[in-house]
C-alpha cells in the first residue's frame, strides 16, 4: 500500500471532485433542453413543433392559443362544423372575434394540417 501525505490526499480528493462535477455537467447537457429550445416556447406554452391544428383541435386545445377564450374556441368549432375545414390559416379571421391583431399573435402557433 502506498503512503500518501495529507497534501497528496487533498489533491486526489480535489481531482475526483472535479471529475464528478464534469460528469454531472456533461450528463445535464445531454438531458436538458438547450437555451434555444427553452426560448422556443411561447407564452401559451406551445412549442413550435407542437402547433395546434385548427381543423381538429378541441375547445381545450384551442384555448391554449393566446387571446382565445372559451367563447372564441367554441366559435372556431362552430365555424368548422358549418363551413368545413379551414383551407388556409388566415381563414380563421373569418371567425367572429378573431381579427388581424389576434391572428398575428396566434399564426405561429396554428396549423391546418
Amino acid at each position: 500500500m502506498i503512503k500518501l501525505t495529507k497534501d497528496e490526499k487533498v489533491a486526489i480528493i480535489f481531482l475526483i471532485a472535479i471529475l464528478l462535477i464534469g460528469t454531472v455537467i456533461l450528463y445535464s447537457k445531454k438531458t436538458s433542453p438547450t437555451v434555444h429550445q427553452f426560448f422556443e416556447l411561447t407564452d401559451a406554452g406551445i412549442s413550435k413543433s407542437q402547433k395546434i391544428n385548427i381543423n381538429k383541435a378541441s375547445q381545450t386545445e384551442l384555448r391554449k392559443l393566446k387571446n382565445i377564450g372559451p367563447v372564441t374556441a367554441e366559435r372556431i368549432i362552430s365555424y368548422r362544423e358549418d363551413n368545413g375545414v379551414f383551407r388556409r390559416k388566415e381563414d380563421i379571421k373569418d371567425v367572429k372575434g378573431i381579427g388581424d391583431k389576434t391572428y398575428e399573435k396566434i399564426k405561429e402557433q396554428i396549423t391546418i394540417q
